[in-house]
């Protein structure tokens, strides 16, 4: 029985043994050094419908915006919109503007700083008719992946 458990971890070992060379090997650059090709501002985005129970219902986009440079950026707030099926809401900025924003407000994010806020969106006003709509927001120096709100009837 122990030497049984000896045999899976030493092939346990002796596997990561081969993978992490070549994981370290596929993450340097052509110069033997480590590449740092995914610095800057990276945006990701999240959907929650909020139950038709409530007094409006709504989609509950949370935002997240980091900087993950080794310098200060502007993350240029005025610029940020929010995209829905390819077409950008005329609006974005005022909802943007409105309502809770980031501690502090919008500001220069230092290296490893970030913005985490939310957003509701009314069904009725945004995603309508029922079915797939994809959501994703931009700014000046980012774009988060697209993601898809799926509306039923009874989410409103």
């Amino acid at each position: 029985m122990v030497r049984r458990a000896v045999t899976t971890i030493v092939g346990l070992l002796l596997f990561s043994a081969l993978l992490v060379p070549a994981a370290a090997q596929k993450s340097l650059g052509q110069t033997g050094t480590p590449s740092k090709s995914c610095s800057g501002l990276h945006a990701g985005i999240r959907a929650q419908i909020i139950p038709p129970y409530t007094e409006t219902p709504v989609v509950m986009l949370s935002f997240v915006l980091l900087n993950d440079s080794d310098a200060p950026i502007d993350v240029e707030a005025g610029s940020w919109s929010i995209v829905i099926n390819g077409s950008e809401l005329k609006n974005s900025g005022e909802i943007f503007g409105n309502g809770l924003m980031p501690v502090g407000g919008y500001h220069i994010l230092k290296p490893g700083e970030s913005y985490e806020l939310a957003k509701s969106l009314p069904i009725v006003e945004y995603f309508l008719p029922n079915g797939e709509h994809k959501v994703s927001w931009k700014g000046t120096g980012f774009q988060s992946p697209t993601i898809t709100v799926t509306i039923t009837p009874a989410s409103h």
